[in-house]
């Protein structure tokens, strides 16, 4: 075991969850998360990233409990975990009500909308590179 993973593995839960937010993309997956269920071709429209990064930050945050999946079909949406989704939400609204990012987080939340609009039936039906 290498020292920096020595070191994480013994970060404490408080750090751990504020590395969530650590990242850009991550950060604004989670913003898109609070807002609704959402499969990875809707993420990487709205955040505009390509869809082997979003993967790996769902990924990510499935594997620390952060998120869980639903599979429907040949398609899996990912939603908060319950039990983290209040703190969650709580962090991402303090930061917006200090106007952190506000901009960059409405838009992608408006994408995410254009998104959804789409579905047929309440279930993705198109893939990404749409919007």
């Amino acid at each position: 075991m290498t020292a920096s993973m020595c070191f994480y593995a013994h970060m404490s839960k408080a750090a751990n969850f504020f590395k969530l937010f650590a990242d850009p993309t991550r950060y604004r997956i989670l913003h898109l998360l609070t807002l609704d269920e959402c499969c990875v071709c809707e993420l990487v429209d709205a955040v505009q990233t390509p869809q082997y990064t979003v993967s790996r930050h769902l990924a990510g945050l499935r594997k620390g409990g952060w998120v869980v999946e639903r599979r429907d079909g040949t398609w899996i949406y990912y939603r908060l975990a319950p039990e983290h989704a209040a703190l969650i939400k709580a962090v991402l609204q303090t930061a917006q009500a200090h106007d952190l990012d506000a901009q960059l987080l409405t838009a992608d939340a408006a994408r995410l909308q254009t998104r959804l609009d789409m579905r047929t039936a309440g279930r993705c039906t198109l893939g990404y590179g749409i919007v």
